[in-house]
């Protein structure tokens, strides 16, 4: 592939990453949202479940990427070249940007834990790292920060709470019949016990 395409496919990917982020971010304050109205309605069913845990857990699972560790850390030891709090002790920098740097590093060292190429390439870019040296064509890792990315925003989108979110109230009482039933529960056993 030359150069001019393999930059235009990267630009893209990059571009579609961001905005599964932003579609993720959203997603996730909706779910919450969805969430809280789920509980209130479904939570007494649950109090002898974990269901409702699960749900919240699955809000709040960091996003796992297959990319090789050994490529996220080479450019992380650049990153931290420029942003480790010890490298910038006797720089003569503003305390703004010195915060802004160690910023940068916290988010740099999450993102290589997640193993996510594509922030650790942004912060590389916004600290003007080249790293063509280092990956020349790395946009297999950003497909792959693609995919998860959208797996997540559609692992929110099918849970119940989502579900039930979107179900018109005409058909809550059918929905809620048929979620509860799918889980082993019975509302009429449940509201005998009590």
């Amino acid at each position: 592939m030359n150069d001019k395409l393999l930059e235009l496919k990267r630009k893209k990917l990059q571009h579609q990453i961001l905005y599964l982020k932003t579609e993720l971010e959203e997603t996730t304050f909706i779910f919450n949202d969805s969430l809280v109205e789920f509980e209130k309605e479904f939570g007494e069913y649950f109090r002898k479940k974990k269901t409702s845990k699960d749900a919240k857990r699955v809000a709040t699972d960091p996003i796992e990427y297959d990319i090789p560790e050994k490529d996220v850390n080479i450019v992380f030891k650049k990153i931290a070249q420029k942003t480790h709090p010890d490298k910038l002790e006797n720089k003569n920098i503003s305390q703004v940007r010195h915060n802004k740097l160690v910023d940068l590093y916290k988010e740099a060292l999450g993102s290589v834990k997640n193993k996510d190429w594509s922030r650790v390439m942004e912060i590389a870019m916004e600290l003007g790292i080249d790293i063509s040296k280092i990956k020349k064509d790395d946009s297999k890792y950003l497909e792959e920060s693609v995919k998860k990315l959208t797996e997540k925003i559609h692992e929110l989108k099918g849970t119940y709470a989502w579900q039930w979110k979107d179900t018109p109230e005409e058909n809550k009482e059918i929905v809620k019949e048929g979620m509860l039933k799918s889980l082993g529960l019975n509302i009429n056993e449940e509201k005998n016990d009590e």
